[in-house]
């Protein structure tokens, strides 16, 4: 037994609309083996995970998992429950589980559970795996172990505490996230309206203020021609410098170094040129220079001004310990550690105690050692310094801060160019002003840590959090508008139109699309870009005003969707393609797969939906969305029915496209007026135009700005490229399509039967991975819609052999009526699109169903040039849109 593939899926996806693992194992020698027929396996694995007790599994109630284990469940069912049960010893919270043996590959399932940390969540599956495999081998598992391994992995991984509040202050506000590495690095709102932060410093956060702020020589500089009040001192290299200079100074003084934070390497009040000496040793470990200068009196307080206000302000005290007459510092300090808080770094409210070079001197210049046993009550303090990252509380005081106070903390940040600023003041009592209380500045923070005010040990939290996101955005959430179109057929066409309405409206216009991704019409990535990276992509792009999203099954499928919601969510149709793959095996489960992208939207959202077809219909209830049909059906029923309660339609009648709201009603145009509809021959052009419409009045556009875009939207090559594409060539009518499964095939060929002239002959073929049932079902209506047929094969043929996929479609053809001599078997695709051609006489039609469209485009412009050079006159039988032959 071994595990097949991990994969995490983090937008909403078909299984469930919270991020998922979904993992393939593949069980052989325990494939359809039941837990009752393994001898004491349940027993065992119940000793190593009573928790499982506590499953409801499909029962409902608890002890529901152990009654399936019993009675005899699949080991694929159980590494399901044990993963979950490791999870949630770890820590996470875990509401879904589901196993699904794979219908394709026997012996293989599907492990579906959600996660809260997707690295551990990663983990624990492997552990999970790991212990069923060990128990099932009549070995023992180490369980606490595992659970440990898990909780490390996501401690690796986990945000700060002061990332995890800016995240969570975001989520309040309905501002999209995402994190960008590893780290604290995120993206807040998308395109156009994004903006980055990291830990805490913003996008707007100036590269020379960080610079300033990490030089503690030049911020004390430009404080002190500023008129801050800092405290004096030198930069020194060597022992016997700082020696000198501490001499010459005859105070007390500070030594740490020059580009040091976090505390690191900070030591407070030495009074002798020994304790100097060995606080520079320590300094120089974080870098070759470093600062001496005066030790100031006094209480250590956080400022953290964010813009030009001060939001929160804290007391710091240093790490200590508190004396029970009976340990000794060494184990107070252990003591202290466990406490739950208390984490190895940034990742929790307090950060563990470590004992380093500081502490100890410390704690010699109070004639103490780690072995001192101190007294019941006695407080010692373990370092001068009172960062929180080296073990230090925060007692909040924001509210005692003295006005002279805030304007010097304000003042400072505004000196040193910082939007977000921790400053460090020490001053005898916070209440006081800094002018009688011999308060100074002694360190200005570029990306200061917010935990102490959120988490302070004493007094009331602070969201600092909130206070920079308001920073960054001011308002709104981040988002631009989202509008997602899917369905079988119809969403490139339609995902056109939509993209050229709002380009029109001179919006800058970020599209997803079977040929690629387009910025501002310009192709930025080539290829079919339908999944939800492309999705991201689009959302990422500085420039990007508004996404046009075509969203298809397979990366629906493969991993979910590439944004959290859409504003406008469109389904054109659900037909027959795709059958076979992913499980997907009915109509219905194509329709379960494409609601995804309506159900997972808002109240102010609206749904498209076409009104003709009942698969689509039935998803209106699985949407919290605002409704709009389309239909081109006389007296459609669901849209009748949903006009009468108030609710919005587009509809063709008596040929006019109308928007109806109740019993208001909006004119667009005649569906004549459309050159894509070929003046209204192409019913499938309708049902997409329709859907434009509809999107576009979702989007607020008026009925002249829909009218327009669309009454500009032709079946060329510059708006709707290899969709019903019209060439002249030699008296033959040549058509270039997309289309690849009946419904598709069967909507072009009813649209060109509607144009006198003679034959009409098709080049087909069928995606190999579509099973035998779909293939045929492409040939019986192929030989019913053409008087003559050029099949061929893609170049990928998708696990099928040469040959079989155009045998199938002979055959069917055949056996529908077609006469095998009107049928021509040519493989190469771009060979069987000469022949088709060449066999055509004037006055054809012939249409081409291509895969690759670039060597067909690149024939016919060839044939061009030559029919070109060899013509003296005007070409006869120009086609014209809607015209005859």
């Amino acid at each position: 037994m071994e595990i097949r593939e991990i994969q995490a899926i983090e937008g909403a996806n078909v299984y469930s609309h919270r991020p998922i693992i979904r993992a393939i194992v593949d069980l052989q020698e325990w494939t359809e083996r039941f837990s009752n027929e393994l001898g004491d396996f349940s027993l065992r694995l119940v000793e190593h995970l009573p928790t499982l007790a506590d499953h409801y599994c499909s029962r409902g109630k608890l002890g529901g998992f152990l009654e399936r284990l019993q009675e005899g469940t699949l080991i694929g069912h159980v590494i399901e429950h044990v993963t979950i049960d490791l999870l949630t010893q770890a820590g996470q919270t875990i509401k879904y589980g589901k196993t699904m043996a794979m219908l394709d590959q026997p012996g293989w399932y599907e492990i579906i559970f959600n996660y809260e940390a997707k690295e551990g969540a990663v983990e624990a599956f492997k552990q999970g795996f790991a212990l069923v495999k060990t128990l099932l081998n009549q070995e023992s598992f180490d369980v606490i172990y595992a659970v440990n391994c898990i909780k490390k992995v996501m401690s690796e991984y986990k945000l700060g505490v002061s990332t995890q509040v800016i995240i969570e202050a975001c989520q309040e506000r309905g501002i999209p996230v995402h994190r960008l590495n590893e780290g604290s690095l995120l993206q807040l709102g998308y395109g156009r309206n994004q903006r980055r932060i990291q830990a805490t410093i913003t996008g707007a956060t100036s590269s020379i203020a960080v610079d300033i702020a990490c030089d503690k020589e030049m911020t004390k500089k430009i404080l002190s021609d500023g008129g801050v009040p800092v405290p004096w001192g030198y930069i020194v290299r060597t022992e016997e410098e700082a020696a000198q200079a501490f001499l010459d100074m005859k105070t007390a003084v500070v030594i740490k170094p020059l580009h040091g934070n976090q505390g690191k390497g900070v030591t407070l009040r030495l009074t002798s040129a020994s304790e100097v000496k060995a606080a520079f040793r320590v300094a120089q470990t974080y870098g070759d220079w470093v600062i001496i200068e005066e030790y100031i009196a006094g209480q250590h307080y956080r400022l953290v001004v964010v813009g030009d206000r001060l939001i929160a302000a804290a007391k710091r005290v240093p790490a200590h310990v508190i004396g029970d007459g009976s340990s000794t510092i060494a184990e107070l300090v252990e003591q202290t550690n466990a406490d739950p808080l208390r984490g190895d770094d940034h990742e929790k409210a307090l950060t563990k105690i470590v004992i380093d070079p500081v502490v100890l001197l410390t704690l010699a210049q109070r004639q103490l050692a780690l072995s001192s046993v101190l007294e019941h009550g006695e407080v010692v303090y373990l370092r001068d310094s009172a960062n929180l990252s080296t073990g230090g509380i925060a007692e909040d005081v924001t509210d005692l801060v003295h006005p002279d106070n805030v304007d010097l903390a304000v003042c400072t940040a505004k000196l040193i160019g910082l939007d977000v600023a921790g400053i460090d003041l020490v001053i005898e009592d916070i209440e006081l002003s800094y002018r009688e209380g011999n308060g100074h500045i002694i360190e200005v923070n570029a990306a200061p840590g917010i935990r102490m005010h959120h988490f302070p040990s004493v007094g009331k939290a602070r969201e600092v959090g909130k206070a920079i996101v308001e920073q960054v955005l001011p308002s709104g959430n981040g988002r631009i508008p989202i509008i997602s179109i899917t369905g079988t057929n119809g969403k490139t066409t339609t995902t056109r139109m939509i993209n050229k309405m709002l380009k029109d409206q001179q919006l800058l216009v970020g599209m997803t699309s079977t040929d690629g991704i387009y910025i501002n019409q310009k192709l930025w990535i080539k290829g079919d870009m339908t999944g939800p990276e492309s999705a991201r992509i689009v959302l990422r792009h500085p420039d990007v005003q508004v996404a046009v999203l075509e969203t298809a099954r397979g990366g629906i499928l493969r991993a979910g969707l590439g944004y959290e919601y859409a504003d406008v969510a469109v389904i054109t149709n659900v037909s027959n393609d795709h059958l076979g793959q992913y499980g997907i095996e009915t109509l219905e489960d194509i329709a379960h797969v494409k609601s995804l992208v309506a159900e997972v939207v808002k109240p102010h959202s609206y749904v498209v939906l076409n009104a003709d077809d009942l698969h689509v219909v039935h998803m209106a209830q699985r949407t919290k969305g605002k409704i709009i049909f389309f239909s081109t059906e006389k007296d459609n029923f669901y849209v009748r029915k949903h006009l009468g309660l108030g609710g919005t339609a587009v509809f063709v009648r008596r040929g006019m496209i109308l928007i109806c709201q109740g019993s208001q009603s909006f004119k667009i145009c005649s569906v004549k007026q459309i050159p894509v509809t070929w003046e209204g021959k192409a019913k499938h052009n309708i049902h997409n135009a329709l859907a434009a419409v509809a999107t576009g009045w979702a989007l607020g556009l008026s009925a002249a700005a829909i009218r327009n875009s669309l009454q500009d939207f032709s079946s060329d090559t510059e708006h709707n490229r290899g969709r019903l594409n019209l060439y002249e060539l030699d008296g033959v009518h040549v058509f270039v399509d997309y289309g690849h499964n009946a419904a598709g095939i069967q909507e072009v060929a009813k649209t060109l039967k509607q144009f006198k002239g003679s034959s009409l002959v098709g080049c087909i073929t069928v995606p190999g991975d579509r099973p035998d049932e779909s293939i045929c079902e492409v040939g019986r209506i192929a030989a019913q819609s053409f008087q003559r047929l050029i099949i061929r094969e893609d170049a990928d043929l998708r696990g099928r052999k040469p040959g079989e996929i155009s045998q199938l479609l002979y055959d069917e053809a055949v056996q529908n009526g077609m006469s095998p001599n009107k049928i021509r078997i040519v493989l190469s695709e771009i060979e069987a699109f000469r022949n088709g051609l060449d066999s055509c006489v004037p006055g054809d039609t012939f249409v081409m169903f291509y895969e690759h469209l670039e060597p067909i485009e690149e024939e016919i412009h060839k044939r061009l040039e030559l029919q070109k050079a060899l013509s003296f006159e005007p070409a006869q039988n120009e086609w014209v849109v809607g015209g005859e032959f």
